[in-house]
């Protein structure tokens, strides 16, 4: 089974599961689960994903302690979006083909729900684009055991509080897939440029909101390399100013 076959299975078993959570919590009226959903996203959403694979890993825009690295791309697995080497291949490779063909999630090639639901373009990914992490033996056992490690956090869940496996993993993991799907289809279709570059990526408030800073896009299209989305006073970056924190 191919690394996109494991990804897409348990995205499909993480939204049954959250639909079985969201009907548990309705009758009995324990809304504090989901409460517990939304920091457990907000938390492996925000290190994971924004600034794990993102702004670390894909684009080498700050730099941090090893340990520190290592931790936060470990986290990113339980974000359920892929793992470090396969999500950061396909960012760089939209950074590299943004709305061409080449382009592996473009809104405009696939059209907004196919995009929105991890329909990937038909384009092969060089392999080149990520040979940096493909050096890390570290980022390799991610990659290999991608599914062992996955397991092994929901079987600790388990054994604390079975509900804990659908509200702190399921339903943060499902939330960030959505999440990360307001970026590709809503922060390219929505919002304003600041910048006239040569792609639709725009400046999304509401797909900032989303993510806790990522949908200032057209900012981060046009200096990919920058740690912080913020260019305006009003652009609030809550990922950025945790980076600052960490940043060495």
């Amino acid at each position: 089974m191919n690394h996109n076959t494991q990804v897409r299975g348990l995205q499909v078993i993480n939204h049954i599961l959250m639909l079985i959570g969201i009907s548990f919590v309705l009758i009995t009226d324990q809304y504090f689960y989901l409460i517990v959903s939304l920091l457990t996203y907000w938390c492996i959403g925000v290190l994971g994903i924004n600034i794990g694979m993102h702004r670390l890993l894909a684009h080498r825009s700050f730099n941090t302690w090893l340990w520190l690295e290592k931790t936060l791309a470990l986290i990113s697995v339980l974000t359920a979006v892929g793992s470090p080497l396969a999500w950061v291949a396909l960012h760089r490779q939209h950074h590299r083909y943004t709305e061409t063909p080449m382009d592996p999630h473009s809104p405009y090639i696939l059209g907004s729900a196919k995009a929105w639901f991890g329909v990937w373009n038909k384009t092969s990914i060089d392999a080149r684009i990520i040979k940096d992490l493909r050096k890390d033996r570290f980022h390799k056992f991610l990659h290999r055991h991608y599914i062992a490690i996955t397991v092994t956090y929901v079987c600790m869940l388990a054994l604390i509080n079975p509900w804990l496996v659908v509200f702190m993993y399921a339903i943060p993991a499902s939330l960030c897939l959505h999440s990360s799907s307001a970026i590709i289809v809503i922060a390219h279709k929505h919002g304003y440029k600041t910048y006239n570059i040569n792609d639709q990526s725009r400046n999304s408030w509401i797909a900032s909101l989303i993510t806790l800073g990522e949908g200032w896009h057209n900012n981060h299209h046009a200096h990919p390399r920058d740690w912080n989305n913020q260019h305006k006073w009003w652009e609030l970056d809550i990922t950025a100013w945790m980076i600052r924190l960490i940043k060495k």
